[in-house]
């Protein structure tokens, strides 16, 4: 149940059923790595390409423009992670839209991890959802985690089990801390109304499937009455485990964190027969730690499921699985956004408890948890981590924004943070930049606190961007956070676009090949495919040297798929704007125009005579 690859558990929810190509996505998630999130639509794109090869810069380009447009992910504001990169990406700025940063309304967070997905046949007659409930986040954190995946079909009325499902898509628009797409709002509301009515497919052995909403009003979770309880969460409070501890005959194990079981009280661990923990040899792949500043407690716990045995005529198993920790914001307080699926089926077809602790099971990765340690507490480091999270926080409520315009030079644009910079107490330094260039470009904005605009620099259109990140430094030499704010920018260059297309082509034959690229099909035979068919038959026919005949493919393309050449147009157009260069050649600008008219009086109608 519990898998710490993470590239396996993204690619394995994005790859279509058989038959089937991925049509949009919406998905949530409390933190996000936007390296991670720019891999997604490549591996739409690429994956049935050989892994042991780089794939071609062209078609990872194309793969990002084409598929940004139908991915959203929501993310905590404050949440998203400062990309490691060696050098510029202006690639990064395809995202901008992608991301919608949210909020929870009560002082909690946003901490649902949730992908939906639909896919389509190639001819667009049918199509079928996916739902991947997790307990991680879109980051590259290596913990142990749990994942549950359901498809099905649109049915013909609306299920009352997916109620809260439909809710819970319904309400992300409203959370958004900024203004959002028009085209993003719909298709939130689009997924709840579809996810209304699909019948979903029951993992094996299991005969129930419900949803909830901890804390949202008729859609609540309530703990079952059990004979027996476990319990794996990374993060716990006394409260909370009481209370699931009364629900049960008998609690017989909880397994989180070996921090969070030294927090808890004598009495709350007392309650379970059983108190575990990860053995430290079992916590990643190598057995070696990988903790960062930037990524805390990157090894570990971060399942989250609740486990019960019940009994009516038979012995039933209760899987409780998805965002929520056993702590009080979770499930008592109910202040964060949290989402749960529970499945419902016969021990003797699914397992129970004992077979989570058995050797065929986790037992052989836990160890005991020996209360005798007792945990020391860096109250010195406690007091940073607590102001660089106070800091964080007010970052991120600040009404901050990006202002560009034309800088000192041909060609450069100046980045100006807008708005006043609160006061970060406990915060030694503080500095910003573009997500596009790297750190060396970083700003100090510490002592602003009586400036409302300060100079980030003066950037190249491609890098010019409002994913500004943000690093906050402490008295403590190892408490440092930092952090990505999408802002709202202003003044963006009209050539920001083609800037960025003509970062990756650069030339004449660069435009020839992703001229193929968009020639070539998109349906399961063709982009998605691999070698052999669409765009990948075009670089393999290029590759060896053969003349490509555009004219031919041009025709082919208006009397099949009309509909790209206004891709192309838009391409010829953008990669015409502000270069100096000639990448589009001349001899394809006289073929062009010919199409272009055509293109014209198809969209516009012919004219009267």
């Amino acid at each position: 149940m519990l898998n710490p690859n993470s590239r396996s558990l993204y690619t394995s929810a994005l790859t279509p059923p058989p038959g089937m190509i991925f049509d949009e996505a919406v998905a949530t998630t409390f933190s996000m790595d936007p390296a991670l999130l720019l891999e997604a639509p490549v591996y739409l794109a690429l994956m049935s390409a050989d892994g042991q090869t780089d794939p071609d810069p062209l078609a990872v380009l194309e793969a990002i423009r084409r598929y940004s447009k139908r991915i959203t992910v929501y993310v905590q504001r404050g949440r998203i992670q400062v990309p490691q990169i060696a050098k510029p990406n202006p690639l990064f700025g395809f995202l901008e839209d992608m991301v919608v940063e949210v909020t929870a309304p009560g002082g909690g967070v946003f901490h649902p991890k949730v992908w939906a997905i639909r896919f389509v046949s190639p001819d667009q007659s049918s199509a079928m959802y996916r739902l991947v409930v997790l307990t991680r986040n879109m980051t590259t954190d290596q913990s142990w985690d749990l994942s549950l995946q359901l498809e099905g079909l649109i049915a013909g009325r609306k299920s009352k089990l997916n109620k809260p499902l439909a809710h819970f898509f319904n309400m992300l628009p409203d959370l958004a801390s900024g203004s959002t797409e028009a085209g993003r709002v719909e298709q939130a509301l689009r997924f709840a109304e579809a996810l209304h009515r699909v019948q979903w497919e029951l993992p094996d052995g299991f005969d129930e499937l419900a949803f909830y909403l901890p804390g949202t009003q008729g859609f609540d979770w309530e703990p079952p009455e059990a004979n027996r309880m476990a319990v794996i969460s990374p993060f716990c409070s006394d409260q909370v485990l009481q209370t699931l501890a009364k629900q049960s005959r008998a609690a017989d194990a909880l397994i989180s964190r070996p921090e969070s079981l030294s927090g808890l009280k004598p009495e709350t661990l007392a309650l379970f027969t059983h108190c575990l923990q990860l053995d430290e040899a079992a916590e990643t792949e190598d057995g070696e730690e990988d903790n960062t500043a930037e990524h805390p407690l990157a090894t570990g716990l971060h399942a989250k499921v609740y486990l019960f045995e019940t009994r009516y005529y038979s012995d039933y198993t209760h899987v409780i699985m998805g965002s929520a920790n056993a702590t009080n914001a979770a499930l008592n307080a109910a202040k964060n956004i949290e989402i749960l699926v529970g499945l419902v089926g016969k021990k003797s077809k699914v397992g129970g408890i004992d077979e989570l602790l058995g050797a065929d099971g986790l037992g052989e990765y836990l160890v005991d948890f020996d209360s005798s340690k007792e945990s020391v507490i860096d109250e010195v480091r406690k007091e940073a981590e607590d102001c660089v999270e106070r800091a964080r926080s007010r970052l991120s409520e600040a009404a901050l924004s990006i202002t560009c315009s034309p800088g000192s030079k041909e060609g450069l644009w100046a980045l100006l943070l807008t708005g006043k910079i609160p006061s970060l107490d406990g915060i030694l330094g503080a500095s910003a930049w573009p997500i596009t260039v790297t750190r060396d470009f970083s700003v100090n904005i510490s002592g602003n606190d009586s400036h409302d605009r300060i100079k980030l620099g003066e950037f190249s259109a491609s890098s010019v961007i409002g994913l500004i990140a943000f690093e906050l430094k402490t008295h403590h030499p190892d408490v440092t956070a930092r952090f990505v704010l999408n802002l709202p920018v202003t003044g963006i260059p009209e050539e920001r676009d083609s800037a960025i297309l003509q970062t990756v082509i650069s030339n004449q034959d660069g435009f020839i090949r992703y001229l193929l690229l968009l020639l070539g099909d998109d349906t399961a035979s063709g982009l998605e495919a691999g070698s052999g068919a669409g765009w990948a038959k075009w670089l393999a026919r290029l590759a060896a040297g053969e003349d490509i005949p555009l004219l031919e493919e041009l025709t082919r393309t208006y009397s099949r798929h009309p509909e790209r050449l206004s891709e192309i147009s838009g391409l010829v157009r953008d990669l015409s704007q502000g270069s100096q260069n000639a990448i589009v050649p001349e001899d394809f600008l006289n073929l062009w125009t010919v199409f272009e008219s055509a293109v014209s009086e198809s969209t516009t109608g012919p004219r009267d005579a």
